[in-house]
C-alpha cells in the first residue's frame, strides 16, 4: 500500500514550495517538488519593450537575485546589439554581482540553514543561544547590500547598472569606505565555516552525480565567462546552451525542469567548487584544503559549506577588486550608449549564487526585443534535487524510520541545502 508524506510548504526558503513522497514502506514510487507559486511570465512581458527597458525589468524576477538578472540580462543585450563594455565596467559589475553573493549567501546559511544543523526551529529562537552567530550573519548581510547599493543605486533592482555602463559611479570616497568596511568582517566571514565543521553530511545522500559551472575569465574564481564545463569532462560556449541544456513541464510544478544531454545536474556553489576550486585564493584557499572532506562531490549537503568557503573568498576578492580599481579610478567615465542599426541575438550565462543562470535576448534593427528565453539555476537543479529526496526517503525507510514527523524536517534540510529560489524558477510556464 502506497503512503504518502506531504509537507505543503518548505519553511526557510526563498518562495512557496512543497514535498511530495509516496512509498510502499521501503521504496519510493514518488519523489517531487511541488511548486505552485504563480508563475509571472517575464520574457512575455518584454516582447516589444526597448532592449534598455527590458534590462530594468528582468531584475524584477526576484530580489534574492536582482544583480544576477541585471548583470546577466545586460550582457545578452549588449552582445545581441554588439556593444562591448570598458575594462571598469566590468570590474564594477563584478563588484556589484560580489555583493549579491555576500547577502545571498549570508541571509541563506545564517537565517535558513544553520537552525537546523544547532537544532532551532528558525534563526530568531538560534539568535537566543548564539548571538554571535546572528550577528556575523547581519554584518555580511549588510556589507552586501550596501555594496550593491554603492555601486547599483539601491540594494535591489539595481537601475544604476545599465547597458554600456552606470548612469552614475561610486565616488572614491565610497568605495574607499567600502574596502575598509571589508577589511574588518574577516573573522565574520569564517563564523558559517566554524559552525557547520561540527556536523557531517547525511550518508544517505551519497551519489555519483554530474556538476556544471561556468569557467571564469582569466584563470580567476568568479561569476563571468563564456565556457560551461561539465564533471563528465564535456564542455561547451555559452552560446550553445540550448543545445545541451533541455527544460520541460511537468504536472506537479510551474518551475520546468532542466537536464544536460538528458542527465540531472547541481549548478551552485559546490558545483563551482568541484570544477574550479583549484581556483581560490588566500584564506579561503587555506579553508578549503584544510576542510576538503567537508567539500564532498557526492553529497548536496557540501553545498552549504562551499558556499561559506565561497564568502570567505569574496569578502578578500571584494577588497582586492577595490584595490586595484582605485590605483587608476575614472570616476567621470561615461556610459556607452547603444547604438542599434541592426537587428541580433545576444546570449550570457553568469553563475547565480545559486548556480548558473543563463539568458538569451533577440532584438530587431529598432532596439525591440523580439524574444527573450530565461533559464534559472532552481529549474536545472529541480531534477537532482527530486532525485535526492528520494534517496533520503529511502535511506530512512530501509533503516526502520517510518515516521513523517521525523523524515518530513529532514527533506526540509536537504531541500534548504540547494537553497533554491522558487520565484526565479516559475518565470516562464505556459498555463494550459
Amino acid at each position: 500500500m502506497t503512503r504518502p508524506i506531504s509537507i505543503d510548504h518548505i519553511a526557510r526558503i526563498e518562495g512557496k514550495a512543497g514535498i511530495e513522497i509516496r512509498h510502499d514502506g521501503k521504496n519510493v514510487e514518488v519523489s517531487q517538488v511541488n511548486i505552485f507559486e504563480g508563475p509571472r511570465y517575464f520574457e512575455a512581458i518584454t516582447l516589444g519593450k526597448s532592449v534598455e527597458e527590458a534590462t530594468a525589468v528582468f531584475p524584477r524576477v526576484c530580489s534574492f537575485c536582482a544583480a544576477a538578472h541585471k548583470i546577466t540580462g545586460v550582457q545578452a543585450a549588449e552582445k545581441a546589439i554588439g556593444l562591448h563594455p570598458t575594462k571598469q565596467t566590468v570590474k564594477l559589475r563584478e563588484l556589484l554581482y560580489i555583493g549579491d553573493y555576500i547577502e545571498s549567501h549570508a541571509l541563506h546559511l545564517f537565517l535558513l540553514a544553520l537552525p537546523d544543523f544547532l537544532d532551532y526551529p528558525d534563526a530568531f529562537s538560534m539568535a537566543k543561544d548564539y548571538p554571535e552567530i546572528l550577528s556575523a550573519g547581519l554584518a555580511l548581510k549588510d556589507i552586501g547590500a550596501d555594496i550593491q547599493t554603492i555601486i547599483g543605486s539601491r540594494y535591489i533592482h539595481q537601475e544604476n547598472a545599465m547597458i554600456g555602463g552606470f548612469g552614475k559611479l561610486p565616488t572614491k570616497e565610497k568605495l574607499q569606505g567600502l574596502e575598509r568596511r571589508l577589511k574588518g568582517l574577516h573573522n565574520e566571514s569564517e563564523q558559517a565555516l566554524e559552525t557547520l565543521v561540527s556536523y557531517r553530511n547525511w550518508p544517505e545522500l551519497d551519489a555519483k552525480r554530474l556538476h556544471l559551472a561556468l569557467e571564469p575569465f582569466d584563470g580567476t574564481y568568479t561569476m563571468l565567462g563564456d565556457v560551461v564545463h561539465a564533471s563528465d569532462g564535456s564542455k561547451f560556449k555559452v552560446d550553445a546552451y540550448k543545445m545541451r541544456i533541455s527544460e520541460s513541464v511537468v504536472e506537479h510544478s510551474f518551475a520546468k525542469h532542466g537536464h544536460y544531454n538528458e542527465q540531472p545536474f547541481m549548478t551552485g556553489a559546490l558545483s563551482r567548487y568541484v570544477l574550479f576550486g583549484d581556483r581560490l585564493t588566500e584564506r579561503a584557499r587555506d579553508l578549503a584544503d584544510m576542510y576538503v572532506e567537508y567539500l564532498d562531490a557526492s553529497n548536496p549537503m557540501s553545498n552549504n559549506f562551499a558556499q561559506a568557503i565561497e564568502v570567505v573568498y569574496y569578502i578578500q576578492r571584494a577588497e582586492n577588486i577595490i584595490h586595484n580599481l582605485l590605483s587608476s579610478y575614472k570616476p567621470n567615465e561615461k556610459r556607452i550608449k547603444p547604438q542599434i542599426a541592426k537587428a541580433g541575438t545576444g546570449v550570457s550565462i553568469t553563475e547565480a549564487p545559486r548556480g548558473m543562470l543563463a539568458y538569451t535576448i533577440s532584438v530587431d534593427k529598432n532596439g525591440k526585443v523580439k524574444g527573450a528565453d530565461i533559464i534559472t539555476p532552481t529549474a536545472m537543479f529541480l531534477p537532482i534535487l527530486e532525485d535526492d529526496l528520494k534517496r533520503m526517503s529511502e535511506g530512512l525507510l530501509q533503516q526502520g524510520i517510518k515516521d513523517a514527523k521525523i523524515i518530513g524536517p529532514k527533506l526540509e534540510t536537504v531541500v534548504r541545502s540547494y537553497d533554491p529560489c522558487v520565484s526565479c524558477s516559475v518565470h516562464v510556464t505556459e498555463v494550459k
